[in-house]
């Protein structure tokens, strides 16, 4: 079939595409990321183009999920229906790094076989180590032509105890890897020199993945649904990987021939779509894993362009939704090695927690992510430029930080929760969640903030922004509430069947750790107000940063390290909140505010 010419506005990008193909996939081929939350399903209308020529259907505003492309055309994309940036947490924890890494190398310089004593060429490498080691037949097939080449003074490359590599000369300090955090929304990658540890650059970009949906629910029912969904999903991935790889050696100044080694850290859907493993077990109960333990590969297998001979190592699983990330995270602050009971919460599309030290350990997930993530909240969005990220409220004003310092275009995650906190505070919201109306909080608050509620039929907002100050009106209103209290009270419910299961209360946990790049940006004194972490002394909350990355670097670097991310796997034991009774009693407990 002949090719159709799609041409992007305003960026004036051109692609071609075959008839058929719908406006979304069209634009992630030419690498626009277009808002979809429900995974190209047409329910949430978040994708709306403008067809400005073509025959598609009528000209004129469509869902570009919906849409497909017929015969060449020109499709304009507004801001509004865009992907914005999100802003990426690249760094964590810096713990000593320990360096014992699996991709290791040795200069040799062999003795020459002679006609009086003859020995094969992989028998002379192995006298000259003092050691045996196994290879593979397309390594036994080069190995006697770059022995020669090399007039037999070379530098042998191992994984392990394999030998993947012959180089010319000595080239034992070239060593390189990346650890790659990859995650639902966002992927961070980390260049480091496996010989001293030293981290020389960093990439981060949003997940590609997106246009196929924002959650992994969406991703899974698309992989199932669409005849190329899992190839669509798992090339995307690969393609953005090689590309923040080109970049990394390139920041570095090193040739990407020298990368040995990907070490990858991911949730349990995201590492199967890596892999390319059929994810649709996971999207339908018992939410089951095709693999559990951390598989090494050679990274070329999935089409990953570091060295030809280089692996790839995937993190361990814990279960179906608490994956190699939790394993990280777990490793990067070493709660299994505490004496002291620690709970770690990673509150991103999902909420995994984990509570514990090293006598036991348990772990759950809770589908928590939608409201501190943006969606569902009328003016909600990602933590990205034109997000209110902060808001203080007082009786003259409301204030607010806004990320970018532009003027704002929503509200994020952060700021939903600071906002909920302060008219909280103020007595606007009550325990129940409701938001008073004009008469039960006249004489309670100033006549400033009293003219901020908007009184409706059955419910009342809140206006956060008045419209003549940034030329639109954003509003915190009832449903925004009912949908913060909704997460709050998933990942409230989830520590408290935790601490259930290890016979604890709030008290005797002396860490709080808030990983990824939600836990590293709100309030601790918000964050309790609202009741989302137990009220502890906001010493004992401690914000750990990209600990996922931080837990993929530590792996890199030593073998012995991978060995305890398999032990973490393990003994790490799973709660599946789901099947619990009690679990939706205390849900319903916590929805409440204190």
């Amino acid at each position: 079939m002949s090719s159709i010419k799609v041409i992007f506005q305003p960026d004036n990008i051109t692609v071609y595409v075959l008839p058929g193909t719908s406006i979304i996939e069209a634009a992630g081929r030419a690498g626009i990321l277009i808002e979809s939350t429900c995974g190209g399903e047409g329910t949430c209308g978040k994708c709306k183009i403008q067809v400005i020529e073509g025959e598609i259907e009528s000209v004129g505003t469509r869902l570009a999920c919906q849409t497909k492309i017929n015969s060449d055309c020109v499709i304009n994309i507004p801001e509004e229906s865009r992907h914005s940036p999100q802003r990426i947490l690249t760094s964590g924890l810096k713990r000593r790094k320990e360096i014992k890494p699996s991709i290791w190398k040795k200069y040799i310089e062999l003795q020459k076989s002679t006609i009086e004593n003859q020995s094969a060429d992989i028998d002379l490498i192995k006298i000259a180590l003092g050691a045996d080691f196994k290879t593979d037949i397309y390594m036994i097939r080069r190995i006697s032509e770059l022995l020669r080449e090399n007039n037999f003074r070379t530098t042998c490359v191992f994984s392990d105890n394999e030998l993947i590599a012959i180089e010319k000369g000595d080239t034992t300090k070239i060593d390189y890897g990346v650890a790659f955090d990859i995650g639902t929304t966002t992927l961070v990658g980390t260049l480091l020199d496996a010989v001293t540890g030293k981290e020389l650059s960093v990439s981060s970009r949003m997940n590609p993945q997106i246009q196929y949906g924002d959650d992994i629910i969406s991703r899974i029912n698309f992989s199932i649904k669409k005849e190329d969904g899992l190839e669509n999903l798992h090339y995307c991935l690969i393609k953005e990987l090689n590309e923040m790889i080109s970049e990394l050696a390139l920041k570095a100044k090193i040739d990407k021939r020298n990368i040995y080694k990907i070490v990858s850290a991911g949730n349990s859907t995201m590492q199967h779509l890596l892999l390319k493993i059929n994810p649709k077990n996971l999207g339908s109960i018992p939410f089951s894993l095709t693999v559990k333990e951390g598989m090494e590969i050679k990274a070329k297998k999935v089409g990953i362009e570091i060295n030809p001979d280089g692996s790839l190592y995937v993190f361990p699983n814990i279960a179906g939704f608490v994956g190699g990330d939790t394993v990280a995270v777990i490793l990067a602050t070493e709660i299994h090695r505490s004496k002291d009971i620690k709970l770690a919460i990673d509150i991103g599309t999902n909420g995994e927690i984990v509570l514990g030290n090293k006598e036991r350990l348990v772990s759950a997930s809770t589908a928590a992510g939608p409201a501190f993530e943006g969606a569902h909240i009328t003016n909600g969005m990602r933590a990205s430029e034109g997000a209110i990220e902060k808001v203080v409220i007082n009786d003259e004003c409301v204030k607010v930080n806004v990320i970018g310092n532009v003027a704002p275009l929503g509200i994020c995650g952060t700021g939903l929760i600071d906002a909920t906190a302060e008219m909280l505070r103020k007595g606007i919201i009550d325990s129940s969640g409701k938001i008073l109306g004009r008469n039960e909080l006249k004489g309670k608050i100033s006549d400033r903030l009293l003219n901020r509620i908007i009184e409706g039929k059955t419910q009342n907002d809140f206006l956060l922004i008045e419209e003549p100050d940034f030329g639109r009106r954003i509003l915190i209103t009832q449903k925004d509430i009912r949908e913060l209290q909704l997460a709050k009270s998933a990942i409230s419910a989830g520590i408290k069947i935790l601490e259930k299961e290890l016979g604890i209360k709030d008290e005797e946990i002396t860490e709080i750790l808030l990983a990824g790049a939600f836990g590293n940006f709100i309030r601790r004194s918000n964050a309790k107000r609202i009741g989302l972490i137990p009220d502890v002394h906001s010493e004992k909350i401690k914000f750990v940063g990209n600990a996922a990355s931080s837990g993929a670097e530590l792996v890199l670097l030593s073998r012995d390290l991978k060995q305890e991310a398999e032990f973490i796997s393990i003994n790490t034991e799973y709660i599946e909140l789901s099947t619990r009774a009690d679990f939706n009693q205390l849900f319903v407990e916590e929805m409440n505010f204190k």
